[in-house]
């Protein structure tokens, strides 16, 4: 068979037939409501090699083709069959600058494994097992980085989340001097405090913190641009700099009563105060936001909420509710559609799981919103007012959510997390370096220039909200903008 290249297609040798993925080795469920480890293990090298020769190595490549990184996926699954990994590895690295983190928090069941060929007859093959197999044993190879040739330019990343991260490291792969700004005790930004480690344990970014430092990278945590160092001293420093200072303004809810209720956290200081408690003190120095012994309600249905049901029964919650506005499933029937639509893979939600196996019930309350809370004499929170919407389609089928008339119903709850996701970057950053912003506060760039000379912006402060892989790819584009503009 010729592909369009005008190569010829070989067919994969005795692949594995099985269509059900190699499982990995997670934690039991008694272990994993008494500790903060992470949930799923790496592939043994037997499971690797195992899953591995089930991909079929496609002429067609959708499964790279569908990852935001443009990762070779055949490719350096077709070096784990040789028992290649480092080979494995330099090719992920070609594509991706964080492998370490996008292997373990991607969502590839949407992504990459989404249009793998097995998933017409079988389950797809396990992608981000196998990249996070592949990583594990670059590290524990003692695997390096070739050193580049430096260049002399010198270049300030403000931020150190997954795009400033990402920057970081692309720019010390071309050889440029690259100093880490951030203003946490401890870089990593949405990595270090807004996922907690049962999905991503720390080590691993302390590993890839020390890694980049061996590369040559400067971390200078507890230093807020814009406040402890002005923007005209970075500006006149460096040669270049970035802003990669993500999102911080988290969306509120207008909720009746809730003015100097106390008890109301976004998702992310929640999150953020029980993993600086964890690495701080191993949870006892008591600065973590309790929920024990309480009635927890999360509004938000997606992945951050998930992540605070998890923690919250982690914490020995009373009981923990996850509110969702839209229905359980949501979708119209394809009308006179000749085609069979495969049914898509569904991932498994540990903390669903968890939740289960704690009070013997779904968390998910759907099609609800919370309206108004009440408070105790003391000004403690003490129940929400929820209330049951109902799907209408316009007559474009676009979705709207609409309340439902008497459906109002008390629930009690001492903690109320708001997990609805975040509007834009904090102000002051943009302000210190006279950058243009849009109405929704993201810092406007031409490609990734913004109105400043010098200054080049990225990830979520530029794109808004998106995911850790996106960022990473908006990073690792915008050093190569960067690098462009260094070596004219």
């Amino acid at each position: 068979m010729f592909l369009s290249d005008n190569s010829v297609f070989i067919p994969v040798e005795n692949p594995n037939k099985d269509p059900q993925r190699t499982a990995n080795n997670r934690l039991a469920m008694e272990r994993r409501l008494t500790t903060f480890d992470e949930i799923e293990a790496v592939y043994t090298e037997e499971q690797a090699l195992n899953e591995a020769a089930r991909c079929l190595k496609c002429p067609t490549h959708w499964c790279q083709k569908s990852c935001p990184a443009g990762v070779p996926v055949t490719d350096f699954i077709a070096r784990i069959r040789q028992k290649d990994y480092e080979g494995a590895y330099r090719l992920i690295r070609t594509a991706s600058t964080l492998p370490e983190f996008c292997s373990r928090v991607c969502p590839q069941e949407k992504q990459c494994q989404s249009n793998c060929t097995r998933s017409i007859r079988s389950m797809t093959v396990g992608i981000g097992r196998l990249e996070r197999f592949v990583v594990e044993r670059h590290y524990n190879s003692g695997g390096e980085a070739p050193a580049p040739v430096p260049t002399g330019k010198r270049v300030a990343v403000v931020g150190s989340g997954p795009s400033g991260l990402s920057a970081a490291q692309r720019l010390a792969d071309h050889g440029h001097s690259v100093t880490v700004y951030e203003k946490n005790d401890r870089p990593g930004g949405l990595l270090e405090y807004g996922i907690p480690n049962t999905k991503l344990e720390k080590g691993v970014l302390a590993r890839k913190i020390a890694a980049m430092e061996a590369q040559g990278v400067t971390f200078r945590a507890c230093v807020n641009v814009g406040v402890d160092i002005s923007a005209d001293q970075l500006i006149q420093d460096y040669d270049a700099v970035l802003l990669t200072v993500g999102t911080g303004n988290a969306r509120t809810l207008k909720l009746e009563g809730s003015e100097g209720v106390t008890g109301i956290y976004p998702a992310v200081e929640f999150l953020t105060s029980v993993t600086k408690s964890l690495l701080d003190s191993g949870l006892t120095d008591g600065k973590s936001i309790s929920v024990q012994a309480k009635d927890v309600i999360i509004v938000g249905g997606g992945d951050t909420g998930s992540d605070c049901v998890g923690t919250s029964l982690r914490g020995h919650c009373a009981s923990v509710t996850q509110i969702e506005m839209l229905p359980k499933v949501v979708g119209r029937e394809i009308i006179r559609s000749p085609y069979v639509q495969p049914e898509k893979e569904k991932k498994v939600d540990p903390s669903m799981e968890e939740c289960q196996a704690v009070f013997q019930k779904d968390p998910h309350l759907y099609q609800t919103t919370v309206k108004a809370v009440q408070a105790d004499e003391t000004g403690n929170l003490k129940s929400v007012t929820a209330v049951a919407l109902q799907p209408v389609y316009d007559d474009h089928f676009r979705l709207t959510m609409e309340e439902i008339p008497g459906s109002e119903q008390t629930i009690p709850c001492q903690i109320l997390i708001v997990a609805a996701g975040f509007l834009g970057p904090q102000s002051y950053v943009a302000e210190a370096f006279g950058v243009n912003t849009s109405p929704r506060s993201n810092i406007c760039t031409d490609g990734y220039a913004t109105s400043t000379p010098k200054v080049f912006a990225c990830g979520d402060c530029r794109t808004g909200q998106s995911l850790v892989v996106k960022a990473m790819v908006d990073g690792r584009d915008c050093a190569d903008a960067v690098n462009v503009f260094l070596t004219k």
